[in-house]
C-alpha cells in the first residue's frame, strides 16, 4: 500500500480520538469545574489546569502526535516496518484519546478537584482501547506488497594482494549527524521529566537516550578477526562478524531511510547492519545467505582486505 494511504489511516485514528474527546468536553459543559485535575500519580492529582487550557493542550498534543505519526507511517521501508509504524500510531491515538477523555469524566461534578482520582481500571481500559485501534490500523493498512530491492547492486568482489605470512588491518571512524540530535533531545527531555514528573519517565528515556548518544560515532575495523564495529564513546558493546561467516564483501551505496527505515542498528528484508548515515557502505555476504551492511568511508579497500582474509581463513580450514 502507498505511504499516503498509511498516513490517512493514522490520521483517521487521531481525528476520531480528537472528535471523541471534544464531544465529551462539550457534552459535560458546566459539569466540569473551572479548574480540573489534569495530571495524576499513584496518590492522586498533582497538577491542575483551567478547562480552556486543558482543552487547547489536549487538542494540541493530539494534533502534534498525529502529524508526527502520520509522517512516520508514510516513510519508506520494509513492508513489516511500514505496517508496524501504522499500527503503533493508531494504538497511541487510542490510548491518548481515551486517557484524555477519562480525565474529563473523573472531573465531572467534582466539588473538590484535589480529591479527584483516576482509577487504575481507567488506565487498563486505555490500553485496551489502544489495542483495538492498533488492530484496526493493522486491518485498514492491508498487506504491504514487497517492494523491489532499492539497494544498489554490490560492487565487484575484489581482493587485496598480500604476501604469504603478511598481515594487514584496516580501520575507519564513521559518525552520524542525526543520532546526536535525537540522543541529546531524549536526554534533555529526561531531565525535564525527572524534575517535573518524577524519576520513572526520566529513567525510561535515559535507557533510550544513553545508547543513542553512545552510537553516534563508531569505529569499523577489518583484520584477522573479521569485521568489528565498536562505539567510539564506550568500549562495550561491540559487534564482530568473524571471518568464517564471510562469503565475500563489496562496496555499495545505501539510503538510510529508504533501505533500512532509519539510523542505528537496523534490520531489513534479508539484511541487517549498523547504519549511521546514507552513502558509501561495506556490504558483507554471510554464510547464512543474509547481508550485513555498515556505512563507512573507503569501503572498497575494507571489502578487498576482508575478501583476502576470508579466503585465507577458508584455505587454512581446508588443510
Amino acid at each position: 500500500m502507498s505511504g499516503i494511504r498509511r498516513a490517512l489511516v493514522t490520521l483517521l485514528m487521531y481525528l476520531l480520538a480528537a472528535a471523541a474527546f471534544l464531544a465529551v468536553y462539550l457534552h459535560l459543559g458546566d459539569r466540569l469545574p473551572e479548574h480540573i485535575a489534569a495530571h495524576f500519580t499513584g496518590s492522586g492529582a498533582d497538577d491542575y489546569s483551567s478547562r480552556g487550557s486543558f482543552l487547547a493542550t489536549s487538542l494540541g498534543v493530539l494534533g502534534g502526535l498525529g502529524a508526527l505519526c502520520c509522517g512516520l507511517s508514510a516513510l519508506r521501508g520494509t513492508p513489516a516496518q511500514q505496517r508496524a509504524l501504522t499500527v503503533l500510531g493508531c494504538a497511541v491515538a487510542g490510548i491518548l484519546g481515551y486517557g484524555l477523555t477519562a480525565v474529563l469524566l473523573v472531573n465531572a461534578d467534582a466539588a473538590d478537584v484535589t480529591a479527584v482520582r483516576l482509577p487504575w481500571w481507567q488506565l487498563l481500559t486505555a490500553v485496551g482501547v489502544g489495542a483495538v485501534t492498533g488492530a484496526a490500523g493493522w486491518l485498514l493498512s492491508g498487506r504491504a506488497r514487497p517492494e523491489t530491492d532499492r539497494r544498489g547492486p554490490a560492487g565487484p568482489v575484489e581482493q587485496l594482494t598480500l604476501s604469504d605470512g603478511e598481515s594487514a588491518a584496516w580501520t575507519q571512524a564513521v559518525g552520524s549527524r542525526v543520532l546526536p540530535l535525537v540522543g541529546l533531545g531524549t536526554l534533555v527531555l529526561a531531565v525535564v521529566l525527572g524534575l517535573t514528573d518524577g524519576p520513572l519517565p526520566a529513567v525510561v528515556l535515559l535507557v533510550v537516550g544513553v545508547p543513542l548518544t553512545a552510537l553516534t560515532k563508531a569505529r569499523v575495523t577489518v583484520d584477522r578477526r573479521g569485521v568489528t564495529i565498536a562505539s567510539s564513546a564506550v568500549p562495550r558493546p561491540r559487534l564482530t562478524i568473524p571471518l568464517e561467516r564471510v562469503v565475500d564483501a563489496s562496496r555499495r551505496e545505501v539510503n538510510a531511510v529508504q533501505d533500512f527505515g532509519g539510523w542505528g542498528y537496523r534490520a531489513a528484508s534479508g539484511a541487517s547492519g549498523v547504519i549511521l548515515r546514507s552513502g558509501e557502505a561495506l556490504s558483507v555476504r554471510l554464510t547464512s545467505g543474509s547481508e550485513f551492511v555498515v556505512t563507512v568511508d573507503d569501503a572498497a579497500t575494507a571489502a578487498a582486505l576482508l575478501n583476502t582474509l576470508a579466503a585465507r581463513e577458508r584455505t587454512a580450514r581446508g588443510r
